[in-house]
């Protein structure tokens, strides 16, 4: 995928205004466009609703701190390429992560309560650094909605996971050297707000882990 076939949108989920200036300047660029959302629930769902515009049948998406090198992205499309419907980036395929102890251990603990109530096959569920096929990603976001509440939150990673799953959906990990910003303002407690809405999730289909393959 060359420079002629793709575009970077910047979806401005009510940045600061030196992030302001600089999306300003990014989108003199012809393949540079923006879309912003003043308030919502969370940046993954105002992020998902961005998807539609997309005008390249591939996806992709990172978070504006680069944390994955984009040295990566060639083998997120090639992934798909070859066949799978969704690549994401993992950071535990044989990669050591580099991140704080206490952000590994809630992550890790995090997708181990994944695997054991809802089944799932994957490694890294929250990396934000996955690609879609258009038509895949704009169905499942479709059918998990735009949750106005906010309680889906960080959960909204696994839950779009979990459904491509269920639905058959061929799912690619590629191992990704990660590296947390050390400005984050990633907290634990505001985090877990996500647990009633995984809990009406898991209760929607009784946990059940009959795949489609």
């Amino acid at each position: 995928m060359n420079s002629r076939e793709s575009e970077i949108v910047i979806v401005d989920d009510n940045f600061d205004s030196d992030t302001k200036r600089a999306i300003s300047e990014a989108t003199n660029l012809p393949t540079v466009t923006s879309v912003s959302h003043a308030s919502g629930p969370s940046r993954r769902e105002n992020l998902a609703a961005s998807f539609e515009r997309a005008r390249h049948p591939i996806v992709c998406y990172m978070d504006i701190d680069l944390a994955t090198d984009l040295a990566y992205l060639p083998a997120l499309t090639d992934a798909l390429h070859c066949g799978a419907a969704i690549a994401i980036g993992s950071r535990y395929s044989g990669v050591k992560p580099q991140r704080e102890i206490y952000r590994l251990l809630v992550s890790k603990v995090y997708n181990l309560v994944l695997w054991a109530v809802f089944g799932t096959r994957v490694a890294d569920h929250n990396c934000g650094f996955k690609a879609f096929r258009k038509e895949v990603i704009v169905g499942l976001v479709e059918r998990l909605g735009y949750d106005r509440t906010g309680r889906r939150g960080w959960f909204w990673d696994a839950e779009m996971l979990i459904r491509a799953q269920r639905e058959g959906l061929r799912i690619s990990e590629i191992p990704v050297v990660w590296s947390a910003d050390q400005e984050s303002t990633f907290s634990v407690r505001r985090k877990m707000y996500f647990v009633l809405h995984a809990w009406s999730f898991w209760r929607e289909t009784r946990g059940g882990h009959g795949w489609d393959s």
